[in-house]
């Protein structure tokens, strides 16, 4: 029997539900949200194309945003009568059929059902997300009564390689090993595999291709295309699924990066990256948070 691995608790689905729940404002609740929600990772460097970096310290959501936090920025922006940035930030679910088929279930159920509310958003502009990120910076400071002084946005890539590695400035994946199953053969991300009966030598030009077919391609043991936003094992810092699930859009650049479902194991490492200029059924986001300086 396959199953996922989640995380042993549900607190960043719910977290935006929870702005608005009648906590007494202050300091003291919007940190204590703000740690049920994010992680702190400390100033450090970070390798990036050959060149070592410092980044400071920031908060990164543990998780993907996923569909029921997306939701309700989509159900504030409609009550507010935001009706120009509602537009812009409109999920486009038809994109489920642009690049595979008979997925009209996912256009109708997957950022609407239940069942889905714990999954990672996708099919919304980078412009989108960063309209989220501006409205949780407002939910964050009327939480604090003004006192916690946040930005929320997109991480840059150097941020997210550093979320992602840590101290472990070469490593492959975030988990800090070259592998994609652990001691006890557990894979460690949702990607897309292919087994041995898939792979083809060309006769003409001696190079070995993929061949998909009845046999393959296989996505991975746990999940049936993306798996919530907290599975499978978290990295140092208590992060999930920043390899794999889905590509992650990044603050600077038209790419999203980590890998996705769609790709294979070669292309969820810390360093890849893909094309990303417009809504995509493997592209999502998380978001940071640093200080502002006063």
């Amino acid at each position: 029997m396959k199953t996922i691995l989640l995380a042993t608790f549900v607190c960043s689905s719910a977290l935006f539900l929870s702005l608005s729940s009648g906590k007494k404002p202050g300091l003291k609740t919007a940190l204590k949200t703000l740690e049920g929600f994010c992680n702190f990772v400390p100033t450090g460097k970070t390798v990036l194309n050959n060149d070592t970096l410092s980044v400071q310290s920031f908060y990164i959501s543990s998780g993907e945003v996923t569909n029921l936090q997306y939701q309700e920025f989509l159900h504030d922006l409609k009550k507010e009568g935001e009706t120009e940035k509602l537009a812009i930030a409109m999920i486009d679910s038809v994109r489920w059929n642009n690049r595979l088929s008979n997925n009209q279930s996912f256009v109708d159920y997957y950022h609407q059902h239940p069942a889905y509310h714990n999954y990672p958003v996708v099919n919304i502009s980078k412009e989108g997300a960063e309209l989220f990120c501006e409205w949780l910076s407002q939910q964050y400071d009327s939480l604090s009564n003004g006192e916690l002084k946040l930005t929320f946005r997109l991480p840059t890539r150097a941020e997210w390689m550093r979320a992602a590695r840590g101290d472990r400035h070469y490593s492959v994946y975030s988990w800090g090993g070259p592998y994609l199953r652990n001691a006890k053969g557990m894979i460690l991300a949702n990607f897309m595999r292919f087994g041995a009966e898939n792979i083809h030598r060309n006769t003409d030009t001696g190079e070995f291709e993929v061949v998909p077919g009845p046999v393959g391609p296989m996505l991975s043991d746990w999940a049936d295309v993306t798996a919530p936003s907290l599975s499978y094992f978290p990295n140092d810092y208590g992060i999930y699924n920043m390899n794999g699930n889905v590509s992650e859009m990044i603050s600077n650049g038209d790419f999203a990066v980590g890998g996705d479902w769609k790709s294979p194991g070669y292309d969820i490492r810390n360093e890849s990256i893909k094309p990303f200029t417009e809504p995509d059924p493997t592209v999502g986001f998380r978001v940071v948070a640093s200080y502002i300086n006063q």
